[in-house]
């Protein structure tokens, strides 16, 4: 764990700043959730499952609040295309839907990067030799957690720490939603969504 990291947890802890963990998704139906703009989200078996067409514009699932210090983890399986794991975004008027933070969720060894919609595109890719640690591979069900605190933002798959920076140009506040990439064949999964405020 890096000085900043470890620096970070003690404080959460310390100061009791962290709630009760939240389920954002209760594996029957898609309440809190908006679906916008192409592909499908559907609900089956406990998991949500986006699916869309290379034809098709972005799709997004946006959760309803927004939230500014958090942890978020949840379960993803990705069997085509390029999606994402979004945070701290503002909904836009354009056919990319929302702008923010991405995690990337994709079939590649970027999966975990951090990318900027609507603003600087990529602003961290990861370093491809962590996924040897991680044992990411897509098409099997993966662990994925996100913690921003501030401009601070770490990301963890299966647990293995593949992103962490300080990004003083960084959004502060915005919120969560999955994504359907455009001008892709898309089939992806997400469960076990869950979030923990900080502060």
């Amino acid at each position: 764990m890096s000085l900043i990291a470890c620096a970070l947890s003690s404080l959460i802890v310390s100061s009791g700043l962290e709630s009760r963990e939240i389920s954002l998704f209760n594996g029957k139906d898609l309440s809190g959730w908006t679906a916008l703009g192409g592909g499908s989200w559907k609900v089956k078996d406990g998991v949500i499952s986006g699916t869309s067409a290379k034809d098709q514009p972005q799709g997004i699932l946006l959760w309803k609040d927004p939230v500014k210090d958090f942890t978020a983890r949840c379960r993803f399986r990705i069997k085509e295309g390029d999606s994402g794991f979004y945070f701290r975004t503002e909904r836009v008027d354009n056919s990319v839907l929302v702008h923010g933070f991405q995690v990337e969720v994709d079939t590649s060894p970027e999966t975990g990067g951090i990318y900027e919609t609507g603003g600087r595109g990529w602003v961290y890719k990861p370093d491809p030799k962590l996924h040897i640690e991680s044992g990411y591979r897509a098409g099997e069900w993966t662990d994925l957690m996100v913690t921003a605190v501030g401009t601070h933002y770490i990301i963890r798959v299966n647990g293995v720490r593949i992103t962490e920076m300080n990004d003083p140009a960084g959004r502060t506040e915005g919120r969560l939603a999955l994504q359907l990439h455009s001008g892709q064949d898309m089939d992806v999964e997400y469960k076990d969504i869950f979030i923990r405020k900080i502060g």
